[in-house]
């Protein structure tokens, strides 16, 4: 496993945030459209998390040759992680991030790094760790540590970028930022976006919910933010501002149809069936043009539905190829 993939692999950790750290959002890139927070810590400590960790291989040669290598075991050395884009996919401006706050012995994983194929050079005094665009990708990669709790990652230009702007300390001010600060208190996981939300249709294995993804209705929504809380009751909370209040209503009314999709499928498999029951408690409501939802899902349930998706396991997922194909 390359370097650079091995800690990738830290952002789909699942997590729980409470506030977002203000020096990690300080490095955010000021034109950023999506931006994200997990919190590890305060994961490890609550149900759900346990429940992922107890089911998470721990025989992974690849995983277990890159702590060796590093001493870097980001199932216990990683506190929080933010991810952020620009959202200009397939352009020279495009700019991602994943922004680690843990315990680093930058010394052992910037050999690490060396002797798996990374360049060192310096920036404003830090080293950044290159890798050279391969494949599908389209700019170089890079890894920098800012101190030994700070790790950035993604394409050089951003780390660069987000190095200066460490450097400088310069407080982040954009509205997104500002909201953001508001979605992570005493929440787990949270997520503010600006980008265009019909762009996550294709990732919808039910074509009738990804038509609906694609429709006018989700296009009217100017910014959508979201955020869970995991306990003996995981509750997600999403807010969606829409252009007018007129938007606002019709995306409750597909929210309702949405929904009605998963009851109608809920006879055809197992995992649908606990969805529907799951959805049972959810609730939206208008104001103006903010669209309000919230759900309630049993810790318990949720770990259910886990085993169920698990146990249909890649029959369910090759199904859903052929519909969208």
């Amino acid at each position: 496993m390359k370097f650079s993939h091995a800690l990738i692999v830290v952002a789909a950790l699942p997590s729980v945030v409470f506030a977002a750290d203000p020096g990690l959002l300080s490095l955010v890139m000021p034109d950023a459209k999506v931006v994200s927070g997990i919190q590890a810590d305060q994961t490890r400590n609550s149900l759900f998390g346990q429940y992922l960790l107890s089911h998470m291989q721990a025989n992974d040669a690849n995983l277990n040759n890159f702590i060796a290598q590093t001493g870097f075991d980001p199932r216990r050395d990683v506190s929080e992680i933010i991810l952020a884009s620009n959202d200009k996919p397939n352009t020279p401006q495009s700019q991602g991030l994943v922004l680690i706050k843990g315990v680093f012995d930058v010394s052992r994983m910037t050999a690490a790094a060396q002797a798996n194929g990374g360049t060192i050079t310096t920036f404003r005094g830090v080293d950044v760790v290159t890798y050279p665009a391969r494949g599908k990708q389209q700019f170089a990669r890079g890894i920098a540590f800012l101190d030994p709790s700070t790790a950035i990652l993604g394409d050089v230009a951003s780390v660069e970028a987000a190095i200066q702007r460490g450097k400088t300390k310069a407080p982040a001010s954009s509205s997104l930022l500002d909201k953001v600060a508001q979605v992570s208190i005493n929440n787990d996981f949270w997520f503010v976006t600006l980008a265009p939300i019909s762009q996550f249709a294709a990732a919808l294995p039910d074509p009738n919910l990804s038509s609906a993804l694609n429709g006018n209705v989700l296009a009217a929504i100017n910014q959508l933010s979201g955020a869970v809380r995991f306990g003996d009751t995981v509750t997600i909370s999403v807010e969606a501002v829409a252009r007018t209040d007129k938007d606002a209503q019709a995306l409750a009314d597909v929210l309702k149809f949405a929904a009605s999709l998963v009851q109608l499928n809920s006879q055809n498999n197992p995992a649908s069936s606990q969805i529907a029951a799951l959805l049972n408690t959810l609730d939206s409501s208008t104001a103006g043009n903010t669209t309000t939802i919230s759900l309630a899902v049993p810790e318990q349930q949720l770990e259910q539905l886990l085993v169920t998706v698990r146990q249909q396991g890649h029959p369910i997922r090759k199904k859903a190829s052929r519909q969208l194909n």
